[in-house]
């Protein structure tokens, strides 16, 4: 991996009611190709700093994040599929359904763009959406 880019995200969240944008640019470490590509960065601020975050997109449709330090947890986005997944958050630990909305992915060996909204539960029980737009391009020195 290169950490040669810049990551720039977006999240719009709505769960149970409350709506709140989130934005963050850091540098990333990008690698792969516009099928199968990694993305990784560290959290500099807020509730999980200095927690490691890997994104690994494939076939344009599958997301898996993987978040490790303070506060692990491992969700899977996929198009026409629930997954179930655990958090480990700064307000507990808890079992939430994930299932996608939309994803959206263009990307080239310099960056591109990657979008996916889905829908959470727990316990079957509807919480909200979350949506990231996702903004990866080169680093210029």
């Amino acid at each position: 991996m290169k950490e040669d880019f810049l990551i720039t995200m977006v999240t719009h969240q709505n769960v149970e009611g409350e709506k709140q944008v989130l934005e963050m640019t850091s540098v990333a470490d990008f690698s792969g190709s516009a099928d199968d590509y990694y993305i990784s960065y560290v959290d500099s601020d807020g509730d999980m700093k200095g927690c490691r975050t890997t994104l690994h997109v494939e076939k344009g449709e599958l997301i898996t994040i993987r978040r490790e330090g303070d506060f692990d947890s491992h969700i899977i986005v996929e198009k026409n599929t629930r997954h179930v997944s655990h958090h480990n958050t700064p307000y507990g630990i808890f079992t939430m359904g994930i299932s996608a909305i939309d994803v959206e992915s263009v990307m080239t060996g310099e960056g591109g763009k990657l979008r996916f909204r889905y829908a959470t539960d727990i316990d079957m029980h509807p919480v909200g959406e979350i949506e990231f737009d996702i903004t990866v391009s080169q680093r210029k020195n």
